[in-house]
């Protein structure tokens, strides 16, 4: 099969699919992997879809801002996982802050286990969960961005800027294969920024299908934090960069 019959097979199954592997591609199209990876090279320089480790995502799928809600429902198990093997890094009279990805709310419902925290948080949602939970919370406030229900912004930054925190919580959209956080939006990469100068451990949730996936905007590197939590098995080379559970 030529290239570009085999373009036009991929980027259909790719678009129905939303993300895709390797393997699945292979046995679909009933092509060599190393053929697959080669054509999803070039489809990623067409900038048709990104790249993710393994696989592939439909690249109008990487450029559009899903909504909180429907974020939270998708993935769950991962991030779940991933929540539950960060909840093991809290203890009793810390302050934390939680940013507002959908990732990091899914460890909300451990923070009950826990006297005397808390809270420091940009997103809305999260602190109506924490609420419900009775935990003493502090929402930064600032610009909203109506789609990922985050404040940010220079109030939302100078708010953060007047608390130091014991430890922050926080997600990123993508992780390129060498470990650098990325993400699809600057206000939210701002924010985070202002956020990690201020935490003295700073642990990212990345559910491992985030891994091989580079946005636009830059947070910064595993080298820059201390953990990294996630529901799968990582790159070797994250163990060299900082902690990974």
């Amino acid at each position: 099969m030529y290239y570009s019959d085999r373009r036009e097979k991929i980027l259909a199954y790719i678009k129905e699919h939303q993300k895709c592997s390797v393997h699945s591609l292979s046995k679909e199209l009933f092509v060599s992997e190393p053929t697959i990876r080669r054509d999803l090279t070039e489809l990623e320089r067409e900038g048709k879809i990104k790249r993710t480790y393994g696989g592939a995502v439909y690249g109008e799928v990487l450029n559009c801002e899903i909504p909180f809600d429907l974020r939270k429902t998708q993935n769950t198990h991962a991030k779940q996982t991933t929540a539950e093997k960060a909840a093991a890094l809290l203890h009793d009279g810390q302050t934390v802050f939680l940013d507002a990805s959908s990732t990091v709310s899914h460890l909300i419902p451990y923070l009950s286990a826990f006297r005397n925290i808390t809270v420091l948080t940009n997103g809305p949602k999260a602190s109506l969960m924490l609420a419900e939970k009775n935990i003493q919370t502090i929402c930064t406030g600032g610009l909203l961005l109506n789609q990922s229900l985050a404040f940010v912004g220079a109030q939302a930054i100078d708010a953060i800027r007047c608390y130091n925190m014991d430890i922050a919580f926080f997600s990123a959209r993508g992780i390129t294969e060498d470990g650098f956080l990325t993400d699809s939006s600057l206000e939210e990469t701002m924010f985070r920024k202002a956020m990690l100068r201020q935490a003295d451990v700073k642990v990212c949730l990345c559910t491992a299908d985030k891994v091989g996936t580079r946005y636009a905007c830059n947070l910064c590197s595993l080298t820059e934090i201390d953990t990294i939590v996630s529901d799968g098995t990582l790159p070797p080379l994250f163990q060299t960069m900082c902690r990974v559970l």
